[in-house]
C-alpha cells in the first residue's frame, strides 16, 4: 500500500542528534533510510550532512529528492535549483525534470512547463523521461484549461472538531453521523524511536465534536480505518493494518455485523482468501448496488498480483455464501496507483483517485461508469496536490474529500503539505429557471436503515465532566502493599489496564456458550469502551480546559474520591484508595511535562482528596477471593475500582 498517503508524518517527531558524527556517517544513515522509504528520516540525515558540506551537489540533490517524496515541495524546489546552479549540474540531468514535477505539484504550471521545456533542450536526457516531459507539458496546459472553468461547487476545510495537524481522511456521511479516520494516535508499546502513530475510526454526530468509535472498534496496536456499510446497514466493512517495517504498513479487510439488539458485535470477521491475501495489502472498502451486475458489490484497493501495477481498484460481488472471485477493474487502472474507491449508487458512477492519468498534480479524483469514459472531475475537487477519498450523498450535491492542498493543517512549517484534511463540498444552486423552462427534478433513493445513536458530545466545561470516574485494574497501582502513595501516574495504570482487556474477556466468558457468551463479551467490551477508554480521553480534555482556566487567572480546586472493590479487608482497601488518588495527583504533576507545577506551587491549583476504601462499594459485589469471575472480572467489581473527580471550585 502507498502508506505515504496517510502516514507521511509518522516520523515528524524525529530529532537527529549527534552533530559530532561525520559527513559519511550522516550520508550512510540517509541512504539507509531512503532505501527503507523512510523519507523524513532521510531528510534529517541528509540535512545534517548538508550542514557539514552545504555546497555538495550530491547531497543537495538527494535532499531535494527525499523532500519531493515527502511532499516538502518548497524545500525540494530550493535544493533542485541549488543543484542546477552548481558547476556540476551536468551530473544531474534529471534535476530539471524533477523541478518541473515540483512546480506542477505546487500548482505553478507555467514554471513547470518552462522546466520541462528546459529538460527537453538538454543534450543529455533519458528516453523515458523525455516522453514523460512531453506529456507533462500537455498536462500542464490541460490543468490550466480546467482551472478556467467556472466552479459548480464550493469547497471548505472542516474545522477543528474534525481536522487536526495530523491526517484525517475517509469521511463518509450516514444519516446525521459522519464517520472518518484520523492518523494521530500513539502506537502502544512501540519499540521504535521515535514512537509511531496509528489511525483510528472516529465519528461526529450532528456536527458535534468527534470521538473514537466505541464497542471495541479501535485498538492501540493496529491501524483501524475506512468505513463502508452494506446495503441493508447490518454490516460495517473496515480496514485493519499493521506496520511491517519503519514506515510501511500492510492492510486487510474486515467487517462486523449487528447483533439482535442492533449493536455491532464485538469480534471482527477477517474476509477470507482470495479477498485478503498473505503479504498483500487489501484496503479502502466501498459498497454499492451495481445495476448492470444486478448485485451488491464490494470495491477495494489492493497491490496484489494480476493488476496493472501499484495499487489497483478491484471488486467482488457480495453473495449469500460469501464473495465472488476478485475482479481487477482494468478499465480504470494504470501502471501507477489507483486508490480510495467510492460507488455513487444513484448515478452508478465509480469515483476513485489516480496518479496515472493526466491530472492537475499528485492524485486527482476521477469518475467512471460501466461502458463509459473516465472523467477528471476537475476543480474545486482536484488541485495540484493529493486529492482522495471522495464521497457524496444520494443527490450528489454535497459530500467530502481529503486533501493535503494549501490551507490544510500541518505540524512542520517546512512541510506544509504533509497531511490530509477533510473538506466538505456543496453544490452551488443555479439561478431559478427562466419562464417556460421546466425545473430540474432530482430523484432521491429511499433512506437506508436508521443508524443507532452516535456518541454523546464531548463536555465543554470542567463542570460538565462531573463526576469524572477513572478506572483501575484489580489491586492497582502497586499490588500487595499498604503504602498510601505511588510513583505511577494514572496514564501508566490506564495503559497497563487497557492492555489486559482480552484477559478480562476470556475470564468473564469462560464456560459460557451461545447468547450468554455473546452478551458477556459485549458487556465487557462496552465497559472498556464506554467507561475505561472514554474516561481516559475525558481526563485529557479536562486537563486542557483546566489549563486554559488557570492561564486566564482563575484559581481552581479539584476534589477527588477513591473507591475499591470489596475483595480485601478495610485497612488495605483504604490504603489502595489513597494510592489511586495519588496516581491521579501524579497525572496533574506530570501532564505535559509538568505544566501544572507552577500553579500547584503558588496555590492557584489545589487538589483536595478523600479515600473511601470500600465503604461506599455496592454490597451486591462479590468479595469471594475464590470467585474471580465476579470479584475481579465482573462489570460490577470493575466499576468499583475507580477514583472520581467529584467537584470543582473556582474563583
Amino acid at each position: 500500500m502507498n502508506s505515504k498517503i496517510i502516514c507521511s508524518l509518522a516520523l515528524l517527531c524525529l530529532s537527529v542528534t549527534g552533530k559530532a558524527q561525520s559527513f559519511s556517517a550522516f550520508k550512510k544513515s540517509g541512504d539507509q533510510a531512503l532505501a527503507e522509504k523512510d523519507f523524513y528520516a532521510a531528510m534529517h540525515y541528509y540535512g545534517n550532512a548538508l550542514e557539514l558540506r552545504p555546497d555538495d551537489p550530491v547531497i543537495q540533490y538527494q535532499f531535494a529528492e527525499v523532500a519531493h517524496e515527502f511532499y516538502a515541495y518548497e524545500t525540494a524546489e530550493a535544493y533542485y535549483n541549488k543543484v542546477l546552479k552548481s558547476p556540476e549540474s551536468g551530473n544531474f540531468p534529471a534535476a530539471q525534470y524533477r523541478l518541473g514535477m515540483v512546480y506542477k505539484s505546487m500548482g505553478q504550471y507555467d514554471k513547470a512547463r518552462a522546466a520541462f521545456d528546459a529538460y527537453l533542450q538538454q543534450s543529455q536526457t533519458d528516453g523515458a523521461l523525455r516522453e514523460k516531459a512531453g506529456r507533462e507539458i500537455v498536462n500542464c496546459q490541460t490543468a490550466l484549461d480546467l482551472m478556467q472553468k467556472p466552479p459548480q461547487y464550493t469547497l471548505k476545510r472542516m474545522d477543528q472538531k474534525i481536522n487536526t495537524p495530523y491526517s484525517e481522511f475517509g469521511a463518509l456521511q450516514r444519516n446525521d453521523t459522519l464517520y472518518y479516520s484520523s492518523f494521530r494516535y500513539d502506537l502502544l508499546k512501540d519499540k521504535h524511536r521515535p514512537g509511531r502513530k496509528i489511525s483510528k475510526l472516529l465519528l461526529s454526530s450532528k456536527g458535534g465534536k468527534s470521538q473514537p468509535m466505541r464497542n471495541d472498534f479501535n485498538t492501540d496496536t493496529l491501524h483501524i480505518a475506512h468505513t463502508a456499510f452494506s446495503l441493508d446497514g447490518k454490516r460495517l466493512y473496515f480496514t485493519r493494518c499493521r506496520y511491517v517495517n519503519t514506515t510501511q504498513i500492510r492492510c486487510e479487510l474486515c467487517y462486523r455485523e449487528k447483533d439482535r439488539r442492533k449493536r455491532w458485535k464485538v469480534q471482527p470477521v477477517v474476509l477470507p482468501e482470495p479477498l485478503n491475501l498473505k503479504n498483500t495489502t487489501t484496503t479502502q472498502p466501498a459498497i454499492g448496488y451495481d445495476s448492470t451486475l444486478q448485485a451488491e458489490v464490494l470495491y477495494f484497493a489492493s497491490d496484489r498480483t494480476g493488476g496493472k501495477g501499484g495499487m489497483d481498484i478491484w471488486r467482488v460481488k457480495v453473495e449469500a455464501a460469501g464473495f465472488s472471485a476478485p475482479e481487477n477493474l482494468s478499465a480504470v487502472n494504470t501502471a501507477a496507483n489507483e486508490v480510495s474507491p467510492f460507488f455513487h449508487q444513484a448515478s452508478q458512477l465509480l469515483y476513485f483517485s489516480s496518479e496515472g492519468y493526466a491530472n492537475l498534480g499528485g492524485f486527482d479524483i476521477f469518475n467512471w461508469k460501466q461502458g463509459g469514459k473516465l472523467e477528471n472531475i476537475g476543480p474545486p475537487f482536484n488541485s495540484s496536490y493529493n486529492d482522495l477519498y471522495y464521497s457524496a450523498g444520494n443527490d450528489g450535491k454535497s459530500g467530502y474529500l481529503s486533501s493535503n492542498r494549501v490551507g490544510a493543517m500541518y505540524l512542520d512549517k517546512d512541510n506544509k503539505s504533509c497531511c490530509l484534511d477533510i473538506y466538505a463540498f456543496q453544490w452551488i444552486e443555479p439561478p431559478p429557471p427562466k419562464q417556460g423552462e421546466p425545473p430540474v427534478v432530482v430523484t432521491t433513493p429511499p433512506p437506508s436503515e436508521p443508524e443507532t445513536p452516535g456518541e454523546p458530545p464531548m463536555p465543554e466545561t470542567l463542570e460538565d465532566f462531573l463526576p469524572l470516574a477513572l478506572y483501575f485494574d484489580n489491586d492497582e497501582p502497586d499490588k500487595r502493599t499498604l503504602r498510601t502513595s505511588t510513583k505511577k501516574s494514572y496514564e501508566e495504570s490506564y495503559l497497563k489496564y487497557i492492555s489486559r482487556k482480552d484477559d478480562f474477556l476470556k475470564a468473564y466468558t469462560k464456560g459460557l456458550q451461545g447468547e450468554d457468551r455473546d452478551a458477556s463479551e459485549e458487556a465487557i467490551s462496552e465497559f472498556f469502551a464506554t467507561y475505561v477508554e472514554r474516561s481516559y480521553i475525558f481526563l485529557g480534555r479536562f486537563s486542557e480546559i483546566l489549563l486554559k482556566r488557570l492561564e486566564s487567572g482563575e484559581s481552581v480546586e479539584i476534589f477527588i474520591k477513591g473507591f475499591t472493590s470489596p475483595r480485601a479487608e478495610k485497612t488495605y482497601n483504604l490504603a489502595l484508595g489513597k494510592r489511586r488518588i495519588s496516581s491521579l495527583r501524579n497525572h496533574f504533576d506530570t501532564w505535559r511535562e509538568g505544566i501544572f507545577a507552577s500553579y500547584l506551587k503558588k496555590g492557584q491549583l489545589k487538589i483536595s482528596e478523600r479515600s473511601f476504601g470500600e465503604a461506599t462499594a455496592d454490597e451486591s459485589i462479590s468479595d469471594d477471593l475464590v470467585d474471580l469471575r465476579n470479584s475481579v472480572y465482573s462489570i460490577g467489581a470493575s466499576r468499583e475500582r475507580r477514583v472520581e473527580i467529584v467537584e470543582v471550585k473556582s474563583k
